[in-house]
């Protein structure tokens, strides 16, 4: 109950945050799309959207573990541990550019995409 408890206090607090994020970068406060995600997440000096960024990457991933059925193998594994929050940013925005047929899509669908892609179990 408390894992449950706590993700979804992390979610309701980045979905809260969300509009004033996307606000930012003069984006419909609406658009939960990839693009505008990208858009968002590509400035390396934007602090506050970049922290928006690992924030929003973060609450999908805590999303994904809370809601797996524990007999359920895992489809996302990361076990470079090494790896930072922007290294992740990274591969994922050069991800998003060779794969443009998601930009229309949710950004936590597609960040689903990118973890499974990148991250498998093995």
């Amino acid at each position: 109950m408390k894992t449950f408890t706590a993700t979804f206090v992390l979610i309701v607090s980045i979905l809260s945050s969300a509009p004033s994020a996307f606000a930012q970068k003069d984006l419909p406060a609406d658009d939960a799309s990839t693009t505008a995600f990208v858009e968002l997440c590509k400035n390396p000096d934007d602090d506050q959207g970049r922290s928006f960024c690992f924030g929003f990457g973060e609450g999908v991933y805590q999303g994904y573990l809370a809601n797996r059925r524990p007999d359920a193998e895992p489809a996302i594994c990361f076990v470079n541990k090494s790896e930072t929050r922007n290294e992740v940013l990274q591969k994922f925005l050069v991800w998003t550019k060779t794969n443009p047929q998601f930009n229309k899509e949710k950004a936590a669908k597609t960040l689903m995409r990118f973890f499974a892609d990148n991250y498998p179990c093995k």
